[in-house]
């Protein structure tokens, strides 16, 4: 199956403990060397035939299949399983290649019924199958049929395990009606008898909670993904890193939505420090972009790349573009700085959460690039300014106005003269802030009047 993200964010089963590969299951019963009338030895010769045929014509694959099927039942007792257990597996894998859902359905659950004690022996290769047909239209009914049959064999921990791999894959299918349903049921169960999260069961918790925000952040619900997060900071344990970076890049993302740059930029770090550890190398360079982002909306003059991790990621042409975008915002070059989102625009503006921030970053540089540029002056022409900034005049006055009342400018707007007008007295800060909110209110009665007369 391949990588899956929601807004820059993955979630991902444990991997490192279900391992991958199905034919890797141990040919304890193979005996390729022995004698060629071996009932055993025509089997497994029989097995590899039928793959051969299967590569080039799956329909005659599965009659060939089967026929290892109905040779193995006349084998000894200790001889059974190995070439049954293969065999039937292809024969699921085929049914579903060829769309027969119903066909695959039926084989999976003979598989499952038929192999129990293989199968819990080796759980990886249930879970590649299971990836293998992931996007069957029953894969729910096939994941509920296996837990049945584990829990019936006391497994509750492979049980967990295979619910947790079942959500991830009705996240990647946007099944959220069922992915809620299950996930709430797997979270009742980490629960003590008062509803509260039970401590003793914190890795489970954080498998959990890591979902429900992955797929509220897919569904875009920003209150529940605030609630989610600060639950998940609540639990207490050793977590495995890459469910830690879920969890710090929605803090950071949260945020970032509440204008809290400094914030994001620290839970930003976790995240990619935490997916750094992992080895999740796209998910680390996601959010390192994400630090640069929220690192220079904060104000920060330190540059992130300065952190040995970080460095390590500078060949990357998405990071690269990033470094290259600190250093002309650093050094307030206003057309370098637009030259290289230009350049780069899929590396930065092709990233959804990326290009949402973008404006605010252009006129926090502008804003920087207009205050440092006007102290030398008494007063200054806004056409001087927008040549600067490379902006029109009327949005320098936007920008001015905004100042002035956040009390960063003292001084006035001539909108006549087009002229900004620098405070040279000892006039309170507060009188030019009034004196901007008044003209403001000014501005917009006169843009109603506008409007007014327009629909009359």
């Amino acid at each position: 199956m391949g990588d899956d993200s929601s807004d820059g964010m993955a979630y991902e089963s444990e991997e490192e403990i279900y391992g991958s590969g199905f034919d890797n299951y141990s040919d304890k019963n193979s005996n390729a060397s022995g004698d060629s009338n071996d009932p055993a030895v025509i089997v497994e010769n029989k097995y590899f035939e039928a793959k051969d045929i299967a590569e080039n014509d799956p329909a005659a694959g599965l009659a060939a299949f089967q026929e290892v099927l109905d040779l193995e039942k006349d084998l000894d007792e200790d001889a059974k399983g190995n070439w049954g257990f293969k065999a039937l597996k292809r024969i699921v894998k085929i049914n579903f290649q060829l769309k027969k859902y119903d066909k695959t359905k039926e084989t999976y659950e003979k598989f499952i019924t038929h192999f129990a004690d293989l199968v819990i022996e080796n759980e990886k290769a249930l879970n590649n199958l299971l990836d293998f047909i992931a996007t069957a239209p029953n894969i729910k009914d096939l994941f509920d049929f296996t837990l049945l049959v584990l829990n019936k064999k006391g497994n509750r921990k492979a049980c967990l395990r295979l619910e947790l791999r079942l959500a991830k894959i009705l996240l990647q299918n946007k099944d959220f009606m069922s992915l809620e349903t299950s996930l709430e049921k797997m979270h009742k169960d980490c629960q003590l008898p008062d509803g509260s999260d039970d401590p003793s069961k914190g890795n489970q918790l954080m498998d959990i909670y890591a979902l429900k925000i992955a797929m509220e952040t897919e569904r875009n619900n920003h209150r529940k993904l605030k609630e989610l997060y600060e639950k998940a900071l609540q639990i207490k344990g050793l977590c495995n890193p890459r469910i830690s970076g879920i969890i710090h890049e929605c803090g950071g993302k949260m945020h970032m939505r509440e204008r809290n740059w400094q914030d994001a930029n620290t839970d930003f770090f976790e995240a990619f420090k935490n997916y750094d550890d992992a080895g999740t190398r796209k998910q680390s360079c996601q959010c390192l972009k994400y630090l640069v982002l929220a690192n220079m909306l904060s104000g920060s003059k330190i540059n992130p790349f300065d952190e040995q991790r970080a460095k390590s990621y500078q060949n990357n042409p998405d990071i690269k573009a990033m470094i290259d975008l600190i250093e002309a915002y650093q050094s307030n070059k206003i057309r370098e700085f637009e030259s290289i989102l230009k350049t780069n625009r899929e590396a930065i503006l092709g990233d959804e959460f990326m290009k949402d921030y973008i404006e605010d970053l252009m006129k926090k540089l502008r804003s920087q690039v207009l205050l440092k540029l006007i102290k030398p002056y008494k007063n200054i022409s806004l056409k001087f300014i927008s040549v600067e900034l490379n902006i029109k005049p009327s949005d320098v006055e936007d920008l001015l106005v905004e100042l002035i009342l956040d009390n960063q400018i003292r001084g006035q707007v001539d909108q006549i003269q087009q002229i900004l007008l620098l405070a040279a007295d000892n006039k309170s800060s507060n009188f030019w802030k009034y004196r901007a909110l008044q003209k403001w209110i000014t501005n917009l009665t006169s843009l109603e009047k506008t409007v007014f007369s327009r629909v009359n």
